[in-house]
């Protein structure tokens, strides 16, 4: 009898430490999801601490902002697969692709005032229909165009923000995999972030 009653009280002991366990871990869950919650909902603080000074990145000029050596070592190409030219006065890059592709990618910047920067920067996190990220920089939002699919570089800090925009027209190949769009659709971001890190200071 008093081995029987030595158990039960281990037994007790052991389910009290379990359920104990069980709580603190649902505890943590409930933490983290309102955590989450509470940065999706944070649209009205929009400003981002800021890793560098991007005056050149968003100063409107004619130079490409990126040569065909910086674009192959963004999307870890040969340079001899990119080459370079201007088209309707932005920065054409004609990358033909590993996986036996070519696509053009655009990039320059658009004429906005902060002010309209900030209204994008709003709407974008407000409508579910536009992807919005942090570059890996965590100071720049780079958005997609949900319906056209480019890039946009928006810093509340900065005017003028960056455009990565693409085109895939090879009127004698067959349209592109799901996998091809998803590399094309990558290659912006990786442009995107190779941009920041490069000019800043």
């Amino acid at each position: 009898m008093k081995t029987a009653y030595i158990s039960t009280i281990a037994l007790a002991v052991f389910l009290s430490t379990v359920c104990g366990n069980s709580d603190k871990k649902d505890g943590k869950t409930t933490s983290e999801e309102t955590k989450t919650e509470n940065v999706k909902a944070s649209e009205n603080d929009i400003h981002l601490k800021q890793k560098g000074d991007y005056t050149r990145l968003y100063a409107e000029s004619e130079d490409c902002k990126l040569t065909t050596a910086q674009i192959a070592e963004a999307l870890g190409y040969n340079e001899s697969k990119v080459e370079q030219d201007i088209f309707n006065n932005s920065c054409r890059y004609i990358v033909d692709h590993p996986s036996g592709f070519t696509v053009f990618y655009y990039l320059g910047n658009e004429k906005w005032s902060k002010n309209v920067v900030l209204d994008q920067i709003k709407s974008s996190l407000k409508d579910e229909m536009w992807d919005s990220k942090l570059s890996e920089s965590g100071d720049t939002y780079i958005v997609r165009h949900p319906a056209q699919g480019y890039l946009l570089l928006l810093n509340p800090n900065y005017a003028n923000p960056v455009r990565i925009s693409y085109n895939y027209f090879n009127p004698n190949s067959p349209k592109l995999t799901d996998v091809q769009k998803e590399e094309r659709k990558q290659n912006t971001y990786k442009i995107a972030n190779y941009l920041i890190d490069t000019y800043k200071k």
